[in-house]
């Protein structure tokens, strides 16, 4: 079956309850254009030249109707100028029957587009016209038009008012479906960016189409404010620092903590009956970017060990998984455990207030010597582990193993007493292991080798 065109496709009876109401009252009238050609060119009331104008003018008007029903807008200066074309058509074809006709229909169509001043202008320019050409080409019938069209001002008010409930009505389930889609968006979420993203986008949606309009979301950093995502033309001088383009400004700020600012603007002032919308949409902001701070102290807890910060067990075999895929692939993988000499001793004669000191000062020790690309692990009370992914060779291990235990028995004061802890550290490099239970077997049996041989110091599984 052959597919319409386009054009044609886009003067369908359209689904939403004001764009149908529009499309009505476009059939409408250009169903009076189309029937008032003939009855022009067929009457003898006026020159032939006069009733040629009179046809270009109203054909001109309805050309001008379907093109601003398919922009959805018309001009403010537009009004005056459908005045003198319907003014122009009233003089040519003298028939005030027909140019009532077109004024009903125009004013029932163009009373659905603009503001109500843009409507009030449009009657006026409308009648005023219609009336000056009957008064010119059929003065014995002005009486008779002004008596017709005494309900042409309540017929424009009442179209005015038909637009704006519908358009009302149309911005309120916009509105809903924005929240709607946020709302899905902020429970299936748990990144900060993502949720950002989304807020400016739905901000920008709230504005309803305001000329030039934008949103943006700012975070809070050390440095201070910076804007972490936009939607819209976003003005460069708000992305150099420069606010005085904002409109609105709402601060995402929870009982503790203040994550940023939604701002909005555009050419022309944030509509007022925008505003609840902005500030419900900041609420729910404000409530995702909680829900996501939670979720990540979630994670967090669930994968770190909650004394010193480091990955827990669960975590450091998900990165060995990891890291053996590469291993196979010609990557050298290393695992060192460590246990703490004497730390019962510790315990018992200074407190588990101490010896929680001590292992978080090792901890932060271990952190501070390897690499990003490395995983630092507490596997449990005194025993730590230390991955070492992607090594330029398998001798390293041995060299950052010793570094570590170096580092790690240097002096501290815990509990105002200089402790200098000691460790033993066993070294297993990956070798065609079976699997992670294996290469932490050989782990384990190094850092007993180590203990055997005197603690304080370094067994590589052989």
């Amino acid at each position: 079956m052959t597919r319409a065109p386009a054009w044609l496709r886009r003067m369908a009876p359209p689904r939403q309850l004001g764009a149908r109401i529009r499309w009505l009252f476009l059939i409408f009238i250009l169903f009076n254009v189309v029937t008032a050609v003939p009855r022009t060119l067929e009457g003898d009331a006026a020159p032939l030249p006069w009733r040629f104008a009179a046809v270009v003018a109203v054909l001109g008007l309805g050309w001008w109707w379907l093109r601003g029903y398919r922009r959805n807008a018309f001009p403010m200066w537009a009004a005056p100028v459908e005045g003198l074309a319907l003014g122009l058509f009233g003089f040519g074809s003298h028939n005030w029957l027909i140019t009532l006709g077109l004024l009903f229909s125009a004013v029932s169509f163009r009373g659905l587009y603009g503001t109500w001043r843009h409507a009030l202008l449009m009657t006026v320019s409308l009648f005023a016209a219609a009336a000056g050409a009957i008064a010119l080409s059929e003065p014995h019938q002005l009486g008779v038009f002004l008596q017709q069209t005494a309900g042409v001002p309540p017929l424009a008010l009442f179209t005015a008012a038909v637009a704006e409930s519908t358009r009302r009505q149309e911005q309120a389930a916009a509105r809903e479906r924005v929240f709607a889609r946020l709302g899905s968006t902020l429970v299936t979420t748990s990144d900060a960016e993502a949720i950002g993203r989304h807020a400016a986008e739905a901000a920008e949606e709230l504005l309803g189409g305001l000329a030039g309009g934008w949103a943006a979301v700012t975070r809070n950093t050390p440095e201070g404010e910076a804007v972490s995502t936009v939607a819209g033309p976003v003005p460069a001088a708000l992305l150099a620092g420069d606010i005085s383009s904002v409109r609105v400004s709402l601060t995402l700020r929870s009982d503790k903590q203040l994550y940023g600012t939604l701002m909005v603007g555009g050419d022309l002032p944030v509509p007022a009956d925008v505003m609840p919308s902005l500030e419900t949409l900041a609420a729910q902001t404000v409530l995702g970017l909680r829900n996501a701070e939670h979720a990540a102290d979630l994670r967090h807890q669930a994968f770190h060990d909650n004394l010193t910060g480091l990955a827990n067990r669960t975590l450091l075999r998900d990165h060995l998984e990891q890291a053996l895929a590469r291993a196979r692939r010609g990557s050298p993988v290393a695992l060192l455990l460590i246990d703490l000499d004497g730390f019962k001793a510790v315990n018992d004669t200074y407190g588990h207030a101490a010896g929680d000191q001590l292992l978080v000062a090792v901890a932060q020790r271990l952190r501070d010597g390897i690499r990003g690309a490395d995983t630092a692990a507490r596997l449990g009370g005194d025993e730590f582990a230390v991955l070492l992914d992607g090594m330029d060779s398998p001798d390293d291990a041995v060299v950052v193993a010793e570094r570590l235990l170096v580092a790690l028995q240097e002096p501290l004061m815990v509990s105002g007493v200089e402790l200098a802890p000691r460790g033993s550290v066993g070294v297993a490099v990956w070798r065609d292991q079976a699997d992670i239970d294996a290469l932490m077997q050989d782990a384990d049996t190094a850092m007993y080798a180590a203990k055997t041989a005197g603690k304080s110091c370094v067994s590589v599984f052989a």
